[in-house]
């Protein structure tokens, strides 16, 4: 057991959403933003705050590691020492915990009970103040947090500062997924700043591809993930501009193609990666396309084979050949890109339009949801049922 090596994956921990990679991609201007913001702790001790803001997968955490582990670096270099604590608050969700967890940064053995909250800050000031070091307290899902109406906490902790003795400091940074500004009362915002907002926008499909193809580099065997893959791999993600999303496909592919003897991964398994993960490929979706439309994503479906993507042509050329076969009447193009088009429509497909070298546009059609050889076996079985009926839509 456990003797075969692995023929795709190099290093399984570069694809743990924990992993902070040492350079960031597509992030460089939130890296930037946060150092102008925390410039005066790095120089001169003093309090600084930032709320990262952005929905899932648009790599908040991930930068705000990186950026602490960064600035930690810098720091220790010029001979300065700053302490930095990670609070997920979707797991310490209350004010005792989140105190109780700052305290025991600095005494391992403190008791958690029989302190009051009000009692737990005063011990933390004179913790902080006699390590005579900066702290830097990151929240993260801070949301989850001020939903159980923890919102003095977030008060205390951006007044901490005041009377405390320099070099010593505390320094609050923040995440969410949704705006603080209607979450906390207007005393904390003035203390926050709002000015001091970070912006994560969603990743968009080159970005996501890039970030594809950086983490295949840290975390598979040289050649493992060919350019096609990566290229379905990130329209699969781009709906969602969701790194998290696009990281985990890489994972699961990766394994299911390590079950194969190619050493490769196929588009196939990309699809199969997303079925696992998420699909829009339903059966009920199927059953109520009517009889063109099934005819016109069999035979895409069946020209794909293992491809990443088919030119329109060669999906009518299979089309032709498919209607015969269930003795229909193939449509003209004109019909045929108006089928592709609803069933794009309902997320059975996905299209792009590309200039080819040799001049003129063409239309590109993958399938990203499902194998398409799952999906014709799906469609067959469907058009073989004699209680398929066909329902003329125009």
């Amino acid at each position: 057991m456990f003797e075969r090596s692995s023929t795709i994956i190099k290093d399984g921990g570069k694809l743990s959403f924990e992993y902070v990679p040492k350079k960031l991609v597509h992030r460089e201007e939130q890296m930037r933003r946060l150092e102008t913001l925390f410039r005066p702790l790095a120089e001169e001790s003093r309090p600084c705050s930032a709320f990262l803001a952005g929905s899932v997968g648009t790599g908040k955490t991930v930068t705000a590691r990186r950026f602490c582990e960064d600035m930690r670096d810098h720091c220790a270099a010029k001979g300065k020492a700053v302490d930095v604590i990670f609070i997920n608050c979707r797991m310490k969700n209350t004010e005792h915990g989140i105190i109780y967890h700052l305290l025991r940064h600095y005494d391992p053995g403190c008791p958690d009970r029989g302190f009051s909250a009000a009692d737990m800050l005063q011990s933390l000031r004179k913790k902080v103040e006699s390590s005579s070091r900066p702290l830097v307290v990151v929240l993260d899902e801070v949301d989850v947090l001020l939903k159980n109406s923890n919102r003095d906490l977030i008060y205390q902790l951006s007044r901490f500062n005041e009377g405390m003795r320099p070099p010593a400091s505390v320094s609050l940074m923040m995440i969410s997924q949704y705006s603080m500004a209607d979450k906390i009362d207007e005393a904390s915002v003035s203390s926050f700043k709002r000015a001091n907002t970070v912006k994560f926008d969603r990743y968009t499909r080159s970005e996501l591809r890039d970030i594809i193809e950086s983490r295949a580099e840290e975390a598979l065997v040289s050649g493992a993930m060919g350019p096609d893959v990566i290229d379905l791999l990130a329209d699969i993600a781009r709906e969602f501009g969701d790194a998290r999303l696009a990281i985990e496909l890489i994972e699961k592919a990766a394994s299911i193609a390590e079950g194969g003897d190619g050493g490769r991964i196929t588009p196939d398994d990309a699809r199969s990666a997303n079925a696992m993960i998420y699909s829009n490929v339903s059966e009920s979706k199927l059953v109520d396309l009517d009889m063109k439309r099934k005819l016109a994503l069999l035979a895409i479906a069946r020209a794909m084979k293992k491809e990443s993507e088919i030119s329109i042509t060669a999906a009518e050329r299979t089309y032709a050949v498919v209607c015969e076969e269930y003795d229909q009447a193939a449509r003209k193009h004109t019909q045929f890109w108006t089928y592709v088009q609803d069933m794009e429509n309902i997320g059975l497909l996905a299209t792009t339009v590309r200039n080819e070298a040799e001049g003129g546009r063409v239309t590109y059609i993958s399938i990203q949801d499902i194998p398409p050889k799952e999906l014709a076996r799906k469609l067959e079985n469907i058009l073989d049922d004699p209680a398929d009926v066909d329902e003329e839509r125009y």
